[in-house]
């Protein structure tokens, strides 16, 4: 059936919704003949509770909304700004608005938003099995309803990542920003420490610590540090999966920071960062499944994270606001064939993860048919070589592998 004129319209801002921005075409086409713009006078008072479960935009014009005793004021601009979602998952017995201007609005029904959420993401290239089908089900329910569990945000590694931009940035900004985290300052000065670090004498103090590891080592460690904290998991089985996850996590970011400086592509640091957090998608799904599913074993732990890392790590990453660019190594894990116009952190991302895969044995694609080689200007290596251009870094490499898996 052809679209009408608004159900055009209604395609189009589905698309830059939080809410409904991840279906598919197909999807958003079909729940855009089911929702309706509404036209609303000045001065129109709407109960919001009443509207549920129903989801309710403001797409033009000026409104005070009412919740909790509290009065917002908020304003859209049709075509330069996104829809305002008015509802949300949860509200107080008296939420409410009044519109200050003759305002437009976007009614999206409960029940066609329901229908969908099991298919409405684009999800068509996962082979799944009837229980990971409905663990999927679950799972993009509470991603589509903003209920999904991500982890916190690494205050700390934000902040230390901030400072590589800063020129006038030093050791006492470093050695303040370390101090503010108990766990992540005493797991520093235990690497210090340790025989990889041994000084002469003891080292007690953070700046001492600092130092002692040199400016660049200490940000690098500290990052690692910091992100460790959220690969934590409580039972057996979604443990094992977890440390599986970090242990690949270190070797990528620790390949990727040797293939940046090899190749004086991008930021090491950067890179080193990307690596990290490739594979962080892995984290919500092991914790959503410890909770909700604790029965699964090992290999359909390990297949579900497969299969669904590179979607909710884009998640994690746009909540962590780390940037379009490691957004896009999310999107991209486990994509062997992403192909970029130029090196970007995707490409050095890719090309890690198979040199740490390869370095442990695993399988890997034929080096020949993953772009990202040529794109960063690495040879190919024959199958079971190791890139001949890392040869030589096996120094850096062993002491960063060494670092960040104390």
């Amino acid at each position: 059936m052809p679209q009408t004129p608004e159900s055009l319209e209604v395609f189009s801002m589905l698309a830059e919704i939080e809410l409904t921005c991840d279906f598919s075409e197909e999807a958003r086409r079909t729940l855009a003949e089911q929702c309706r713009i509404e036209e609303h006078s000045i001065k129109e008072r709407v109960k919001l509770t009443a509207l549920k479960p129903d989801r309710f935009f403001l797409i033009d014009g000026h409104i005070a909304r009412l919740e909790n005793g509290v009065i917002e004021r908020l304003q859209a601009f049709q075509g330069l700004s996104e829809p305002i979602d008015l509802i949300g998952e949860t509200l107080a017995p008296d939420a409410c608005l009044v519109t200050e201007t003759p305002c437009l609005f976007l009614r999206i029904p409960g029940a066609a938003l329901e229908s969908v959420h099991s298919t409405g993401l684009e999800v068509s290239d996962i082979e799944l099995d009837p229980a990971e089908g409905e663990f999927l089900a679950e799972l993009y329910h509470l991603i589509n309803n903003n209920q999904l569990v991500l982890p916190a945000r690494p205050e700390v590694a934000l902040k230390i990542q901030e400072m590589t931009n800063d020129p006038e940035a030093g050791i006492e900004a470093l050695t303040e920003i370390i101090q503010r985290d108990g766990t992540i300052a005493g797991a520093l000065l235990h690497t210090t420490n340790s025989p990889l670090f041994r000084a002469t004498k003891e080292i007690k103090t953070i700046r001492e610590a600092v130092v002692r590891l040199g400016f660049r080592n200490t940000r690098m460690l500290a990052v690692n540090l910091a992100l460790r904290q959220a690969f934590l998991a409580k039972h057996e089985v979604t443990r094992i999966a977890m440390q599986e996850s970090w242990t690949e996590s270190v070797l990528c970011s620790a390949y990727g920071c040797v293939i940046a400086d090899v190749t004086q592509h991008l930021d090491r640091e950067r890179a080193l960062l990307a690596g990290l957090v490739a594979g962080i998608g892995a984290v919500p799904i092991i914790q959503f499944i410890e909770t909700r599913a604790p029965g699964k074993t090992l290999p359909m732990v390990q297949s579900l994270v497969a299969k669904l890392t590179s979607i909710t790590g884009v998640l994690v990453i746009n909540y962590w606001g780390l940037g379009d660019d490691l957004v896009e190594v999310a999107e991209h894990y486990g994509d062997w064939g992403y192909r970029a116009a130029a090196p970007d952190y995707t490409s050095i991302a890719t090309v890690a993860r198979w040199a740490a895969l390869q370095s442990e044995g695993r399988e890997v694609p034929e080096a020949g048919t993953v772009p990202a080689f040529e794109v960063l200007g690495l040879a190919p290596p024959p199958p079971g070589e190791p890139i001949a251009e890392l040869a030589g870094s096996e120094r850096m490499l062993n002491t960063l592998k060494s670092m960040f898996n104390m």
